[in-house]
């Protein structure tokens, strides 16, 4: 008994070691992850002459939001923001609803040719046209400088389309059968049976295509060349050139006034950011059960 008792003793120590050097860890991993934004959050509300002289770290000496208020005054920065909000739901809907009846056909082992579609699908995230290639499509079907050269080019992602595909394939496939036997079709057995029991790797993998379409900058770089359709990020992208001497289209930001570069610099990235870090809170429970999902069964 005392054996067993000072065994159990040793694994406890060495368990609570264990979680120490976890917890060490993570806090590094974190520090390393949020002290730099939370510097950028300082700078965004401290004077130039703070910020030139580095008076502060994370947390401002002197707070000043005159940066701030002509954000908010700027009318390229409204435009710019309600484009990425509604490129952003937009896409995300589109993006996966198309890769949710892909994933959900592809599960279907009955489906003639499953294991063709799949390695076409395999294929692509090893091999891609590349850019030019990509162009001319794009420029080809005339989508360029119009918002649906933002969606299609990258609509469905093909890790996604695997994962989902996984999580629907470890579903009782006798649940489906029952719904075939109550009369549902393929699409009602989806909406009724399949929907709600993948509602974590739904809400996961929609996260994933948000914060894609909301931080995508390159497609609208390349592919919109009108001011007004321009993203957030297209935004902040010609205030780093503006600030930094690089060439510039200043007529989207010259709107902006006086205030130094560098202030507007941390404040668009600060204001650009803070919209997915809200988000975040909300559907963080279901990463660690969507992702699970998609990995039982490949």
């Amino acid at each position: 008994m005392a054996a067993k008792k000072n065994n159990k003793i040793k694994a406890s120590v060495g368990s609570r070691v264990f979680d120490l050097v976890n917890l060490l860890v993570l806090l590094t991993v974190a520090s390393a992850c949020l002290v730099p934004f939370l510097f950028v959050i300082a700078a965004s509300v401290s004077p130039l002459s703070d910020i030139l002289t580095r008076k502060f770290f994370i947390y401002p000496i002197h707070l000043d939001f005159s940066t701030y208020k002509y954000l908010f005054s700027s009318v390229s920065l409204i435009k710019s923001m309600g484009v990425s909000c509604f490129v952003t739901l937009v896409g995300t809907v589109l993006s996966m609803v198309l890769t949710l009846m892909t994933a959900y056909v592809l599960s279907k082992d009955h489906l003639k040719g499953r294991g063709f579609f799949n390695a076409l699908i395999v294929f692509t995230m090893m091999f891609s046209g590349g850019m030019i290639p990509t162009y001319l499509v794009v420029n080809g079907l005339k989508m360029t400088d119009t918002l649906w050269a933002l969606w299609l080019p990258g609509c469905i992602s093909a890790y996604n389309t695997i994962l989902i595909r996984s999580s629907i394939s470890a579903l009782p496939k006798e649940l489906e059968e029952a719904a075939v036997v109550d009369g549902c079709n393929y699409f009602q057995s989806f909406r009724h049976i399949v929907l709600p029991l993948i509602k974590p790797a739904v809400a996961t993998f929609s996260l994933f295509y948000a914060v894609g379409y909301w931080n995508d900058y390159f497609d609208a770089v390349l592919y919109v060349n009108n001011s007004e359709l321009w993203p957030i990020q297209v935004w902040l992208r010609q205030i780093v050139l503006l600030s930094s001497g690089g060439f510039s289209d200043a007529s989207a930001v010259s709107d902006i006034g006086y205030i130094p570069p560098q202030n507007v610099s941390y404040a668009v990235i600060v204001f650009a950011t803070l919209p997915i870090l809200l988000v975040y809170p909300f559907v963080q429970k279901c990463f660690s059960k969507g992702m699970i999902l998609g990995s039982v069964k490949g």
